[in-house]
C-alpha cells in the first residue's frame, strides 16, 4: 500500500461477509486442490483486517470441523489459517445454537491481516447445515 497524504494507513470501511451451506455440500478433504474452499471474502486493493469469523450450526449436528484458508493474491495455492471444531449440538427451541469462533473479535491481537486481493475461504467437513459470518475492514 502506497501511503499518500490522501490515503489513510489504518482500516476504514467496516464490512461483513457470510456463507451458508445446505446438507450435501461438505468438503471432506483437507487438500484444497481436490475440494476448493468456499470464498468467504476477498481483501480490498490495499488489503484488509479480519477481526471476526464465527461458525454457527443451523440444525442438529455431530462434531463438525471447519478450516479457514487463505489464497494469497487471489490465485495459486490455498494455505490453512486456522481450524475449529463445532461441538455436537441438538437443535431445540429452548437451546442456544452451537457456535465456534475461528477469529475472536474480543481478542484484537487475534485479528488477521490480508494483503491486497487475498481470498479468505472456508471448508466444512460434515454433511450438515451451518453458517460462517465474518467482520472485516478494508484499508
Amino acid at each position: 500500500m502506497a501511503v499518500t497524504q490522501n490515503k489513510a494507513v489504518f482500516p476504514q470501511t467496516p464490512k461483513t461477509a457470510g456463507v451458508s451451506w445446505d446438507t450435501g455440500t461438505e468438503s471432506t478433504e483437507l487438500d484444497p486442490t481436490t475440494v476448493s474452499p468456499t470464498t468467504l471474502l476477498t481483501a480490498g486493493a490495499d488489503g484488509s483486517l479480519v477481526t471476526s469469523v464465527v461458525v454457527t450450526a443451523e440444525e442438529t449436528v455431530t462434531a463438525e470441523k471447519h478450516v479457514l484458508w487463505c489464497r494469497p493474491g487471489g490465485s495459486g495455492d490455498w494455505f490453512i489459517v486456522t481450524t475449529g471444531v463445532l461441538a455436537a449440538y441438538t437443535q431445540a427451541a429452548t437451546d442456544a445454537q452451537g457456535a465456534v469462533t475461528l477469529i475472536d473479535k474480543t481478542a484484537p491481537d487475534g485479528a488477521i491481516r490480508l494483503a491486497a486481493n487475498d481470498v479468505l475461504g472456508v471448508t466444512h467437513h460434515v454433511d450438515k447445515q451451518s453458517v460462517v459470518f465474518a467482520e472485516y475492514m478494508d484499508y
